[in-house]
């Protein structure tokens, strides 16, 4: 029964972890234990075991009288997004360049070429898998397992953020353009290089993001 009851919780994470990331359920949405109970056809201590968990995942908040609701994006929100995600990018792309064999190069290359694809195609839904693919990738590819547990861990935050920005300003960025300076100076294994490249990418996406969600509230 144990393993059931766990079984259950982790489904029950798992599927609103995708409503929350794919917009079916929006920044700010309220959300009650027993409303979501009867949706997902499970007990509320279910539910909130889930809610508990999404809580530590920076996708759902709870507030004293207010309950819970789905994490709103503020300037705050994406300010320490992008700063989490950018060190271990950094750590990752530097590890990365100084250990390139001829299998992460050629991983490597495959990973720019769907970025190159996806571009062309100019389909949302293959931009996101690009884009994500290759910044994960590129953390899977540096070597470390502690760094990639870690950046498994804030991947359901990364994928909804970015999911709110190609829903909000789609094809804003020009993948191969954003994302070729890493890509050259890894292949280079010039560590220096990528992580300023890597840097630079943090800072502009971080910058386009605030200036167009303080644009959206005017």
């Amino acid at each position: 029964m144990l393993f059931e009851k766990v079984s259950l919780t982790d489904r029950a994470i798992s599927h609103l972890r995708n409503m929350i990331v794919a917009g079916e359920l929006v920044a700010g949405q309220r959300l009650t234990e027993q409303e979501v109970a009867n949706a997902l056809q499970v007990a509320r201590g279910t539910v909130r075991a889930a809610f508990a968990a999404l809580e530590t995942e920076n996708l759902l908040v709870r507030r004293p009288y207010a309950g819970w609701s789905v994490k709103e994006i503020n300037p705050e929100v994406l300010r320490e997004s992008y700063q989490l995600r950018g060190a271990l990018e950094e750590l990752a792309v530097r590890l990365l360049a100084g250990s390139m064999d001829h299998d992460k190069r050629d991983r490597l290359t495959e990973l720019g070429q769907r970025l190159r694809s996806a571009e062309m195609s100019g389909v949302a839904e293959d931009r996101v898998k690009a884009d994500l693919g290759f910044h994960s990738g590129i953390v899977g590819l540096c070597g470390n397992g502690l760094l990639k547990r870690q950046y498994e861990a804030i991947s359901g935050h990364t994928e909804w953020l970015y999911r709110w920005s190609e829903l909000n300003w789609p094809s804003r960025i020009n993948l191969i353009e954003w994302h070729q300076p890493m890509i050259d100076a890894i292949l280079a294994g010039d560590a220096g290089a990528a992580v300023k490249a890597a840097q630079e990418h943090t800072d502009r996406s971080l910058s386009d993001d605030e200036r167009d969600l303080n644009n959206q509230n005017k």
